[in-house]
């Protein structure tokens, strides 16, 4: 298999499982990708550059470890940085270390959108941990948050402040409408997968989506069962060119389709 610094971990594990004790034993950082629920919260989410970035290692160092079991490698890196070095106000921070959490081979991400939503607009919320959360960078720029990153010894210190106002109905725009629905349902029929995330825990029914989407056939669809538009997949289903359809069938019950755009 070929890989590229975009390519997503989930893919390299679907390929190669003996691939996360070669991630792992880059340094540290890595290890995390052993316990299982994390391994299913970031893999999705984050590629090849960003895994590089959140263990302080360059991309090429980490293609390398991943050309010595049999993956071959492209080779125009291009090494990126997605925290550009910017001064938030520190004045008024509400402070979450998040390391006792993961610790319990837990992922943090709902404790973190809950504190995100109680933040008020003089309020900066200060993330602590040992390494960059990139896939939440990624999520809450796309809610209008700015970033800045300041190492500190072996911890990482993260700062999250709203810069602009992201409405509902913004952000929910990235789905078509209702009315769309059934005649775009019609067209997928015998070429549908199918996935109830009802059930499900955050950040579950995103990381059990972007997993089925990465097997998804290119001429089907995937249609899901879900509590609600799952705001914070969005912003991931636009980045990777996907289209979603939406019917509302009750208050606890939303169907969605996607599709490749």
């Amino acid at each position: 298999m070929k890989v590229s610094q975009k390519t997503k971990i989930s893919t390299l594990i679907k390929e190669n499982k003996d691939v996360i004790d070669t991630i792992a034993s880059i340094n540290s950082h890595f290890k995390k990708l052993k316990n299982p629920l994390l391994r299913r919260a970031l893999a999705p989410r984050v590629t090849i550059a960003d895994a590089a970035k959140i263990g302080g290692v360059t991309i090429e160092v980490f293609l390398n470890k991943l050309k010595e079991i049999g993956f071959q490698v492209e080779n125009n890196v291009v090494e990126t940085d997605l925290t550009k070095e910017i001064s938030i106000n520190k004045i008024n921070l509400v402070s979450f270390d998040v390391r006792a959490i993961i610790a319990e081979g837990k992922d943090p991400f709902k404790e973190i959108m809950q504190k995100i939503k109680l933040l008020e607009k003089n309020q900066t919320l200060e993330i602590i941990n040992s390494f960059e959360p990139i896939p939440l960078i990624n999520v809450l720029k796309s809610k209008g948050f700015s970033t800045e990153v300041k190492r500190k010894g072996d911890l990482v210190h993260t700062y999250f402040q709203k810069v602009e106002e992201v409405a509902l109905h913004t952000v929910e725009s990235t789905c078509t409408t209702e009315n769309n629905f059934d005649d775009i349902y019609k067209t997928y029929i015998g070429k549908m997968d199918y996935v109830d995330v009802r059930h499900l825990e955050m950040p579950e029914p995103m990381t059990t989506i972007l997993e089925k989407l990465e097997t998804l056939p290119n001429d089907f669809c995937l249609v899901v069962d879900h509590k609600k538009v799952p705001q914070f997949l969005l912003p991931e289903l636009k980045e990777r060119n996907f289209d979603i359809f939406y019917n509302k069938i009750d208050e606890n019950n939303i169907q969605l389709l996607i599709r490749k755009a």
